[in-house]
């Protein structure tokens, strides 16, 4: 990528040479002031500069403003201003422990913030760790993240990797950033970290770019995957899937979407929807599932109160797409003790064997019922089931089921009890 900065020098350099050139005497004798412009080399951050509250600026007379060689503690309330260029050494980054002082980094359209690394190459400085940053106001935005993804920011578990990192943390004090025209690329590990978080976290998401990342471009939770969406684009990668990670799987008293991205949804496992969850999946979009993956509308009873749903809403021309990510197994959609207007809607449901491990089901059908859910299911194809596609315990379990124009391609069978 070419340095804003010098776009903006050769250009004051080109104005400068037409002045020489229009203003020249006649007497050639006559001196011309030569008023070069002067690079200076950048400023070497110390490993403690970060202590207190800073705020870093561009020099215009510096093609890179400010070097980090180390792993940096963030403990001062820290904003960099447009324009700013920051080169990273080897493995070094950023640590964020804030608490509640405030973390910017706020570029501009047209003067964008610069992260990038003393060597461009992959994975060669190790990235944005948030450990503790707790401030709602916290902000990326107009920036570029480059060559980051060297090491893991955690030793330990939970792992924490990318370029980006957010720390997942309960209680009153949850943590908080806003990415805005931020783009991740060229790193050596995944994209965005955000596969701890949870759904009192406060963070927004919106035109972003991943690419080029030797990794997924995003790891998240179930309850957060919602917050990112189809002003993103996340192609590009090593891996090209939105990963779903086991951590904090559960949509409960929430009503999101997942809307169609530009690569394939990956579900490592479970994710279930309970007490007041609500999840739509948009026309269009892929889901893949690791064998251990599967959907779970379904609560502990038929309490009042305890309305939960599925709506998968395709249309003719983008039907929504569940697959094995193996091309062989995944474990399906579990529905049980939802009375709410659950909806499959063209959609094409393909592989599916019907394992659930909660209960210890295995080899049952791609729609497992239980205690009579409502579901209607129409203008969808199921196609490569081993097993059964609508499989229950009991036949009185089917009678909230409505099958309208569904199309069974090589399926074991279409309705199943034991």
């Amino acid at each position: 990528m070419k340095n804003f900065k010098q776009t903006q020098r050769l250009a004051t350099l080109a104005i400068a040479g037409l002045m020489l050139f229009s203003c020249s005497s006649d007497d050639d004798t006559n001196p011309i002031d030569d008023d070069p412009i002067v690079e200076l080399p950048p400023i070497v951050l110390d490993c403690d500069y970060f202590s207190e509250d800073r705020i870093l600026t561009d020099d215009p007379q510096r093609p890179v403003d400010y070097v980090i060689t180390c792993y940096a503690n963030v403990q001062g309330s820290l904003k960099i201003e447009p324009g700013v260029v920051i080169e990273f050494e080897n493995h070094a980054g950023l640590r964020v422990n804030l608490n509640s002082k405030v973390f910017e980094i706020k570029g501009t359209v047209t003067n964008p913030v610069i992260l990038t690394g003393t060597s461009k190459q992959k994975g060669h400085w190790r990235g944005i760790y948030l450990a503790e940053a707790h401030n709602p106001n916290n902000l990326i935005e107009h920036t570029v993240i480059e060559y980051a993804g060297s090491q893991n920011h955690t030793s330990s578990s939970p792992i924490y990797e990318g370029s980006l990192a957010i720390r997942g943390v309960s209680g009153t004090n949850p943590q908080a950033l806003h990415l805005n025209h931020v783009e991740i690329k060229n790193g050596g590990s995944i994209g965005l970290d955000y596969h701890r978080l949870e759904k009192n976290a406060t963070v927004s998401v919106s035109n972003v770019i991943i690419t080029g990342n030797d990794g997924v471009p995003v790891k998240v939770s179930a309850e957060m995957a919602h917050i990112f969406n189809n002003t993103s684009s996340y192609s590009g990668n090593a891996s090209d899937f939105f990963n779903i990670t086991p951590s904090y799987y559960e949509i409960e008293d929430q009503t999101v979407t997942w809307q169609k991205l530009d690569v394939p949804y990956l579900v490592d496992d479970r994710v279930h929807i309970k007490h007041n969850g609500h999840l739509t999946i948009e026309a269009g979009a892929e889901i893949q599932f690791k064998p251990e993956g599967y959907i779970q509308p379904y609560d502990g009873s038929t309490d009042a109160g305890n309305e939960l749903s599925l709506k998968i809403q395709g249309t003719a021309d983008n039907p929504v797409h569940l697959k094995a990510y193996n091309g062989a197994n995944w474990g399906g959609i579990m529905f049980g003790f939802t009375q709410e207007n659950n909806v499959i809607n063209h959609a094409i449901i393909e592989n599916a064997k019907g394992d659930f491990p909660v209960g210890n089901h295995q080899n049952t059908g791609a729609i497992y019922l239980h205690a009579s859910p409502k579901l209607t299911v129409s203008n969808t194809t199921f196609k490569d089931l081993q097993n059964c596609t609508f499989y229950a315990l009991y036949d009185d379990y089917f009678e909230n089921l409505t099958v309208t124009n569904v199309t069974y391609d090589n399926v074991g069978a279409e309705f199943c009890t034991p």
